[in-house]
């Protein structure tokens, strides 16, 4: 009498799979473990007592409470892939770690379906295999009752008894009666006396992603009933077990875009150079395998470009160099096309990545560059490898992405930068214009206060300029205006001391830890500068120019910046009066 099959148990024991599954999958999702194993037995006692009950013609109570199972599964995991670090998503070891709890899951899923065929069918051997990337099946989890099962055992189509049913693809076998030696079956390292044998392909998705094979010593052992059985446990599994991966990969991918999140919120916080670079520096070894990362910005020049860090083989060589856009290299080349390119390095001849003296690394053997800006290319990102194509499609997508935010970041700030010269400096000479001046002042007189240093006020302006206007034009005006604050801002200490465009003609040059003789000394220096400072008119001649100079000491001469100014400004109309082209103190 042939058996039918018991799918209620079936049912059963999937459910059981799912929830060991969630149990072993780790972190938040493993706190569901216990409430749904107490809910499979709930289903298996209601299984149970449904069959009694229609064995006795009874019909089963009416549920009285919906089951909300989906709904905890669906917030629980939801819960589960939010990273607690969101950058530490983007790191190797992160994925390595999530793939290898994985994995320890579907072992627990592979297991517990075989428990279940090994409940119902009782074969002598239940084994399932995986796929390999060169063809063949590898076993991945067994039960037997023989001890010379082959661990390592990998099925080929073509090769063995099952080998020979696999050249058309995985197939429903139902082998009732083999006379050949359980070693042709290539999963026994010698025979075991198998004389039937049952093998299902596990399909998930439409797709054929592994086998599971039941054997018996016993010929036609195995009933349409266990093969119906076996292909729905197959098909169970199968789909479990790829729900696992999708999950797993469904979760990286959430926490890959929730760190990019996180990584372009950054960028956008801290708004400077040295911040961005900071950050890519801190990014990129957790996502990438290199041996020497670079990163340079282009300076204001647009014809050079600076790298502002290195990390890994020769970084003492590259770190804070200058080099040209111009030069051939392998940089001026990415600036120039703005290019995103990864590749191996040539075998024929050394490339220059930077600058000719550089160090040469011949066991770099590999790079991808990618550009930072939009428009533009502001800046340029290298990795090196020294092992060849490294940088395969994935890598290059996390690089594209990180520079996209990167160079966003940097059109802001650049943005930032421009507005807020336009706010604090002149227009046309770039100095520093009134307003800007005025708290400069301020701040120094307040420095100075604190620190009992002297501070020298120095206003000055150009003579005639009026008629230089007149005679010329304007536009040779705005020339000298420029050649002036050129020549004003490299005369004295750079980033100590002050230069700004009073008004019209008037510049003001704060001096700091400067008595009213040094600031004299400075003036009456640039005073003769000026003097010999040459410029062509539109027609070509050469035109002379002077400047007056009036100078005020805070404390000595004035104890308020508005006192000061005036008193600056009251000594520059004596240089004036006195004949021009002169320098008086107040």
């Amino acid at each position: 009498m042939r058996r039918r099959p018991n799918f209620t148990l079936l049912l059963v024991g999937m459910l059981l799979i799912a929830t060991i599954a969630i149990h072993f999958i780790g972190g938040k999702a493993s706190a569901v473990g216990v409430p749904v194993l107490l809910f499979g037995g709930s289903v298996i006692c209601f299984a149970a007592g449904s069959a009694l009950r229609h064995k006795r013609g009874k019909k089963p109570a009416p549920a009285t409470t919906e089951v909300s199972l989906p709904r905890i599964f669906q917030k629980q995991a939801a819960a589960e892939v939010e990273p607690v670090d969101p950058v530490a998503a983007l790191g190797r070891a992160y994925r390595k770690e999530q793939w290898t709890i994985t994995e320890a899951t579907v072992d627990n899923m592979l297991d517990a379906g075989i428990e279940l065929l090994w409940a119902h069918i009782k074969p002598h051997t239940a084994a399932i295999f995986f796929p390999t990337l060169d063809g063949g099946y590898r076993l991945r989890r067994f039960k037997s009752q023989s001890d010379c099962i082959n661990r390592d055992a990998v099925l080929y189509p073509g090769v063995g008894v099952i080998g020979g049913f696999l050249k058309e693809g995985l197939r429903q076998l139902n082998l009732k009666e083999i006379i050949s030696d359980s070693m042709t079956l290539y999963y026994y390292t010698k025979d075991a006396g198998i004389r039937s044998l049952m093998a299902s392909p596990i399909v998930a998705g439409g797709i054929e992603r592994g086998t599971i094979i039941v054997d018996s010593t016993v010929p036609k052992k195995f009933t349409d009933e266990d093969h119906a059985f076996l292909r729905a446990a197959a098909a169970l599994l199968g789909n479990a077990v790829y729900g696992s991966y999708l999950y797993t990969e469904h979760k990286l991918q959430h926490g890959r875009l929730a760190a990019m999140s996180s990584i372009e919120k950054e960028f956008f916080r801290n708004l400077s150079r040295s911040s961005i670079v900071e950050k890519i520096s801190a990014i990129v070894p957790l996502a990438l395998p290199f041996d020497r990362l670079t990163i340079s910005m282009k300076n204001e020049d647009a014809a050079t470009s600076t790298l502002l860090a290195a990390v890994g083989a020769d970084a003492d060589a590259f770190i804070n160099k200058r080099f040209s856009l111009k030069e051939k290299s392998l940089a001026s080349v990415l600036y120039a096309n703005n290019l995103v390119l990864s590749r191996n390095y040539s075998n024929e001849r050394p490339e220059v990545r930077y600058f000719n003296s550089e160090p040469r690394n011949d066991e770099l053997r590999s790079f991808a560059a990618v550009p930072l800006g939009v428009d533009e290319c502001r800046g340029m990102l290298l990795v090196e490898s020294s092992r060849e194509d490294v940088y395969d499609e994935s890598y290059r997508e996390f690089l594209g992405r990180l520079s996209t935010s990167a160079g966003l970041a940097i059109e802001k700030m650049l943005i930032f930068e421009k507005a807020n010269a336009l706010a604090t400096h002149d227009g046309l000479t770039g100095l520093y214009n009134h307003r800007t001046f005025q708290q400069l002042l301020a701040d120094e007189i307040t420095r100075t206060i604190r620190y009992d240093e002297p501070v020298s006020l120095v206003i000055c302006d150009i003579d005639f300029f009026k008629k230089i206007n007149d005679s010329y034009g304007h536009p040779f005006g705005d020339v000298v205006l420029k050649g002036v604050s050129s020549l004003l801002e490299n005369s004295v200490r750079q980033d100590i001391d002050t230069v700004a465009r009073y008004g019209g003609e008037e510049f003001a040059l704060i001096l700091v830890k400067t008595t009213d003789e040094g600031a004299a000394e400075t003036a009456d220096r640039i005073r003769n500068a000026v003097a010999d400072l040459p410029f062509k008119s539109p027609a070509g001649d050469d035109v002379r120019l002077t400047m007056s100079f009036g100078i005020a000491e805070y404390r000595k001469h004035a104890r308020q910046m508005g006192e000061l100014i005036a008193k600056a400004d009251k000594a520059l109309y004596r240089a004036k009066k006195n004949g021009r082209n002169r320098v008086e103190v107040f």
